[in-house]
């Protein structure tokens, strides 16, 4: 306490000309509206870059709310575009609200993706204790990803599209000509839709989507088509297919749980063993 003293007396005057600085600038402040109007430019000009990497921080601290939100918005929406009512229609249409839709998603991480290797993964932060399993289609907002392969208690890993074992059935869109959807192992951005009996009508540009599949929506958009080999191989054409999807950029997809797999599953073995 004696040092605190000690110490304010030895600086007296330096504590005085501060109080009667301020005691100025007061008066100075509002002497005139100029001075005001001068002062607070001046001030704001010399906080004005503090201000902003403030704001900067707080968007920044609440950008992983805002991006859950908007996760959660893009789900009710693929919700809504991807699952067909199951009804009857004759001169009413009779809705069973008792049924499960027949899609439900689950958003997920990525926590590791390659696209350089011949057989590529992806790995995200759902497992087991969220229901996940083996061969559950994985999508992003703009595309296809891949498939559920392996799955642990917390994560799982998924065989990219950037995979030489993945296939899928695909389809124009605008006249339903199908084929297969593969990767050559080239070019990460690009695809190949095979067995395409005819090109006739088909030019770049044109969309290709899921056709019929118990792992992905039909229709979900998969990329256009980016070139036409017009070169026949075995009686079929080979389109070149520019993935909707970054497939280097991807961050959140969603994990495609089918409600009514295993039914159709035992009901597709049934009938191949017919």
């Amino acid at each position: 306490m004696r040092n605190l003293y000690d110490f304010i007396v030895k600086n007296i005057h330096v504590f005085l000309f501060i109080l009667l600085t301020i005691v100025g600038l007061f008066f100075i402040y509002n002497s005139s509206s100029y001075r005001q109007w001068a002062i607070n430019s001046m001030t704001k000009e010399m906080i004005g870059p503090f201000l902003k990497l403030r704001s900067t921080y707080i968007e920044y601290i609440h950008l992983k709310e805002i991006n859950a939100k908007l996760l959660n918005e893009n789900r009710k929406l693929l919700h809504k575009a991807y699952n067909q009512d199951f009804s009857v229609s004759t001169e009413f249409t009779y809705k069973d609200t008792s049924r499960k839709p027949i899609f439900d998603y689950v958003t997920a991480s990525v926590i590791e993706n390659t696209i350089h290797l011949q057989n590529n993964y992806i790995i995200l932060d759902r497992g087991r204790k969220d229901s996940i399993f083996p061969d559950m289609g994985v999508i992003s907002n703009l595309g296809i990803v891949g498939i559920v392969k392996d799955v642990s208690p917390n994560y799982c890993i998924v065989l990219s599209v950037l995979h030489k074992e993945f296939s899928l059935s695909a389809k124009l869109l605008k006249n339903n000509v199908a084929g297969i959807l593969l990767w050559d192992g080239m070019n990460h951005a690009i695809a190949q839709l095979k067995n395409i009996t005819t090109v006739e009508n088909i030019v770049e540009g044109d969309t290709v989507v899921v056709q019929h599949s118990l792992i992905f929506p039909t229709n979900y958009p998969i990329g256009t088509v980016a070139n036409i080999n017009q070169q026949v191989k075995g009686g079929y054409y080979v389109l070149d297919i520019q993935l909707f999807e970054k497939m280097d950029r991807i961050n959140k997809v969603w994990i495609i749980k089918n409600n009514y797999a295993d039914e159709l599953t035992k009901l597709k073995k049934m009938g191949e063993d017919e």
